[in-house]
């Protein structure tokens, strides 16, 4: 979620959040600016940008998107991976509630620490990105991006943000911010081998793109 530009990382097979609620993820949790303490009566997402009809979206109304529910692996730049079932609304269900104006070509990601993130929309689409609400059948905990964090699979998981606060649709790109830490900005998955968290080993990946074959 939150790569660590002080290299602070929670192993969370006995971490905490800040609130004291254990962490419900086997996976190590890495920030930036720490993961934020979140009232979901506040909380509201922002759709502005190249839209017909902008929008700010409280939780209660992403609660009431169409979700589903995919069970899929996010691959981390730092040499590990997890796969679980994720619920969620598809990145297309939310954009179509806002009306994409036909020259927006890119969806700029911020979050409640300040971090940018870049994507095509087209890829979004295409590999049914997911904003994701619940894990396990439990919310998304704060400490791994909660309450609303965007997954895109075919990409390292920083190039979806964590508590996202607010979309911009654009017709141009812009840098990441986690390409400032040494990140590729395209954050295509490259072949080598990755710790599967929930596997507990090391896996190969010999391909680019996506990981579905463990």
């Amino acid at each position: 979620m939150f790569h660590s530009l002080y290299h602070q990382t929670l192993n969370t097979g006995a971490a905490e959040t800040k609130s004291g609620t254990p962490a419900l993820l086997n996976w190590p949790a890495s920030y930036t600016e720490h993961f934020k303490q979140v009232d979901l009566h506040q909380y509201t997402l922002e759709v502005t940008g190249l839209v017909e009809r902008p929008h700010t979206f409280t939780y209660q109304e992403l609660l009431g998107l169409t979700r589903i529910q995919q069970n899929r692996r996010l691959v981390f730049a730092d040499g590990y991976s997890f796969r679980s079932s994720w619920e969620g609304f598809i990145a297309q269900e939310l954009l179509h509630k806002v009306a994409p104006k036909p020259q927006a070509r890119f969806l700029i990601q911020r979050n409640a620490a300040g971090q940018v993130e870049c994507l095509p929309i087209k890829d979004l689409y295409a590999n049914r990105a997911l904003f994701c609400l619940r894990v396990n059948n439990k919310s998304l905990p704060e400490l791994y991006g909660g309450p609303v964090r965007l997954m895109v699979f075919d990409r390292y998981a920083h190039k979806g943000l964590g508590q996202v606060v607010q979309l911009e649709l654009s017709d141009h790109e812009v840098p990441g911010d986690y390409s400032k830490l040494g990140y590729d900005d395209a954050g295509e998955i490259q072949a080598g081998n990755y710790y599967a968290c929930d596997l507990r080993n090391i896996q190969p990946v010999h391909h680019t793109g996506e990981v579905t074959q463990w």
